[in-house]
Formats: C-alpha cells, sequence, structure tokens
C-alpha cells in the first residue's frame, strides 16, 4: 500500500474568513461557544465574553442566537467545500489517488478549525424547533445546497473509484454516509495539542483516510 505524506492544500488560514468583516470574530467566538457549550446552553453573552466585548457588538450584527448558529455552521460547510474543492481539482491519474487527497482536505479542515467544524457535524435538525425566519430560512437552504455539492463531489469520486476496479461495487447511498462518518467522528475525540506539530497532524489525517479508504474494500 502507497501512503501519500504529501501535505494537504489547505493551511490554517486559509478559510478563516475574511479579517475585514466585522461578523468574522463574532462567528469565531459563536463557534467556539456552540463547541463548548452546546447550542441550547450557549448564550449571547457567553460569545460576548469570550469577545471580551458588550453584547451591543452582537446585537449589531446578530438579533437571534439561532441567527449566529446558521451563519456558523454555513462558514464550517464553505470551508469543507473550498477545500475539497480545490484538493479535487488537482492532477490525479486515479480516483482512489483524489479520493485519498479530499479526504486528507477534509480532516486538515477539522483539525485547523475544529469549533466550525464540530458545529457543521452537530447538525440543523436539533436546533430548529419552532418557526424559523424567513431570512434564516435562506441561510439553511444555502446550507443545504453546500450540503449537496459537498456530498456529490465524494459519491461521484468514490463512484469512479468503484469503475476503475479499485474498489468493490456497493451501495453509493449507504457507503458514502459511512465514509463520512469515519471522517467526521474526529470532530468529536481530536483536541489539538499547544505543541502539536504540522507533521504530527499531518500523520494523524493519513491514519484517518487510510482507515476511511480501506473500508470501501479499497488497497491504496
Amino acid at each position: 500500500m502507497k501512503v501519500d505524506t504529501a501535505r494537504p492544500t489547505s493551511t490554517n488560514n486559509e478559510f478563516a474568513g475574511d479579517d475585514s468583516d466585522p461578523r468574522s470574530e463574532i462567528l469565531d467566538a459563536a463557534a467556539l461557544a456552540f463547541m463548548t457549550k452546546g447550542y441550547a446552553a450557549t448564550s449571547i453573552d457567553d460569545v460576548a465574553d469570550i469577545l471580551s466585548a458588550t453584547k451591543g457588538k452582537i446585537y449589531h450584527h446578530y438579533r437571534k442566537k439561532a441567527d449566529l448558529f446558521f451563519d456558523v455552521h454555513k462558514r464550517g460547510m464553505e470551508m469543507d467545500l473550498a477545500a475539497v474543492q480545490e484538493a479535487a481539482s488537482q492532477s490525479h491519474t486515479r480516483a482512489i489517488d483524489k479520493l485519498r487527497a479530499m479526504t486528507l482536505a477534509h480532516i486538515t479542515v477539522i483539525m485547523d478549525h475544529l469549533p466550525y467544524q464540530r458545529v457543521a457535524v452537530q447538525g440543523l435538525e436539533m436546533h430548529l424547533a419552532g418557526e424559523t425566519t424567513a431570512a434564516q430560512r435562506e441561510v439553511l437552504s444555502e446550507i443545504l445546497v453546500l450540503r449537496d455539492q459537498y456530498e456529490n463531489l465524494f459519491r461521484d469520486t468514490i463512484r469512479q473509484v468503484m469503475t476503475e476496479g479499485h474498489a468493490p461495487d456497493q451501495d453509493l447511498q449507504i457507503v458514502v454516509k459511512a465514509f463520512f462518518g469515519a471522517l467526521n467522528w474526529t470532530t468529536i475525540w481530536f483536541r489539538p495539542r499547544v505543541d502539536q506539530t504540522e507533521d504530527e497532524k499531518l500523520a494523524v489525517a493519513n491514519s484517518i483516510s487510510t482507515f476511511a479508504i480501506r473500508g470501501l474494500g479499497a488497497e491504496q
């Protein structure tokens, strides 16, 4: 088995958001709060405390906690899709090499932007009790489009891996869900260390990628 130890194309700051956008630091703080306390227990006060700012700064841009959650989730999905699209666009001789690059990119984004990715993996369903506003429904629609694009990119690549004979034919609908489960579980157990090197993180990403791809019945 050949293991690709090349670094994924994303960097720590590539998908951190536009620093000129005044909402950026608010979203960073909200993502951390949601990851730490969960959606239900998080308040605007918690986000303000992380920012060391008044609630007024947040209310200037976000009137409701749900609005914050939607935008954090959307940014997390944008990070995922941008990283994986970049990896997929590189030159790959085999589909399985493309899939590995996409997988490494996905895991790297998880490790580099854990609060956003934890929120994205939490999903929307458990946080959407009651009616949503028109603005929230618009953002929800955008999130679902991003999610579909993301899943379809992986689905098409896994189908190509099977077509090329590097994995046995199997039910794509089930396999893709299981594949994402292996990758996204990283958001639950991974905790970055202050002294953790990029090489150490790459070793983690390679291990998870190898596990997930072998789960397809593929030899790399």
